[in-house]
């Protein structure tokens, strides 16, 4: 994003903002020994393989450790980095190194290839273009046998884009990414954004029969029984676009993560489930500097199971608690704490997913704090009694509500 979005001049600073994971039993490189421990991992650099290349600065890849978990085996980690671009030029940057841990099909070892689509364009309303957020959790456990659908978060800071994700392309077992020629229905996009044949979903059904709803994020799959015990991975990118009319986007955002079919126990079947105040992908306003304190609380699906642990996604300085038990009401509660900077400024995400004693995982929840917004007053109904209630004819499948405020910034959307 543009540290300030109203142009001035004819360059402009832009944050760069990196998030991965690792492997964390893979070398000590991986191994998070703390929060906010340095992992140093391929020496690797955030590139520049396609556009306007010169003058884009050599950025480390080496994050800072925000969350780790021992049994799901992830350690992960995020970084900023400031730069200065040109106004009116665009560029595809991108992490690209070996190697992949094993993967369904026997596409073990093989390469990855994350790419962002970098305009630092002035959009039609005058102002720079901030590209969509997402967050996700590295490593998500899927039953086989079984029907998902998995909702992946997009947010945005920048009110009216159309926001729309799409399975990454391209594919290749080795090499340079920018030698790929264009097989992405987007002109200028000549870049392989996922690497090796087993992570692109097109044409090599990484996911067998997926399919992916762009327009809110949502990948609906089975997983076969005999896949029991395999990776599954995922590419996608989250594109921004002006209006529903715009064929090009403003830009185009990464997020790769992974399945892992697990058998059901033949105890209980019934996954825990995270309940409280916030539902999923919630969108909650936080000032710069003000204390957050969140509860992210659990329940298990069976009577005689407990939830031992979340694994979680969250952002540089946020803190958990350790988890408390209601008995009364047998739900588990993790207390969350963050002090969000100004270099934090706008949408962040955090994901959870609670974890039983039968290593059963529930779905991921995910919410969005908008730092550096105030979260609204609403205007209460005065014919509607009671709370806030949408008017009119509300279908089955209506997902996009709208409310009125006292105080309106932006339209951040989870």
């Amino acid at each position: 994003r543009a540290l300030n979005t109203t142009p001035s001049g004819p360059t402009a600073q832009f944050l760069i903002y990196q998030r991965y994971s690792w492997r964390k039993s893979a070398n000590a490189a991986t191994n998070c020994p703390t929060l906010a421990g340095l992992m140093a991992v391929t020496g690797s650099p955030l590139a520049c393989w396609y556009g306007t290349c010169s003058g884009w600065p050599a950025i480390t890849t080496d994050i800072y450790c925000t969350d780790y978990d021992a049994v799901i085996d992830y350690s992960s980690g995020e970084r900023y980095d400031t730069v200065t671009l040109t106004l009116g030029t665009s560029r595809s940057v991108g992490f690209y190194n070996f190697a992949w841990l094993a993967l369904a099909f026997n596409y073990g070892q093989g390469y990855w290839s994350v790419m962002n689509l970098l305009y630092a364009y002035v959009r039609p309303d005058g102002k720079i273009n901030t590209s969509p957020v997402t967050t996700t959790l590295p490593v998500i456990y899927k039953t086989v046998s079984v029907q998902h659908v998995h909702v992946v978060q997009m947010a945005d800071a920048d009110a009216g884009d159309v926001l729309v994700c799409r399975w990454a392309t391209g594919g290749i077992s080795a090499g340079n990414p920018a030698t790929v020629s264009a097989a992405s229905s987007n002109p200028v996009q000549y870049i392989d954004e996922c690497g090796s044949a087993g992570v692109c979903q097109t044409p090599n059904q990484a996911i067998p029969g997926a399919v992916l709803f762009g327009s809110n994020c949502t990948i609906v799959f089975t997983l076969a029984a005999s896949e029991t015990g395999q990776y599954f991975a995922v590419a996608l990118q989250i594109e921004d676009f002006y209006s529903s009319s715009a064929t090009t986007p403003m830009s185009s955002v990464p997020i790769q993560f992974l399945f892992y079919a697990v058998a059901a126990p033949g105890s209980c079947s019934v996954r825990p489930v995270i309940i409280g105040l916030r539902p999923n992908r919630a969108c909650i306003g936080q000032p710069i500097n003000s204390t957050v304190s969140e509860s992210v609380v659990a329940q298990p699906g069976c009577i005689t199971a407990g939830i031992i642990r979340f694994t979680t996604s969250s952002p540089t300085g946020l803190t958990m608690s350790a988890i408390t038990h209601d008995s009364t009401a047998n739900t588990y509660t993790m207390i969350l704490s963050w002090v969000p900077t100004a270099q934090q400024t706008g949408p962040q995400g955090f994901c959870a997913a609670a974890i039983d004693t039968l290593n059963q995982q529930s779905d991921q929840w995910c919410i969005t704090f908008v730092v550096g917004v105030d979260s609204p007053d609403l205007n209460r109904p005065v014919i509607v009694q009671g709370s806030a209630s949408p008017l009119g004819t509300v279908f089955a499948n209506q997902s996009l509500f709208s409310i009125q405020g006292i105080y309106l910034y932006l339209d951040h959307r989870p």
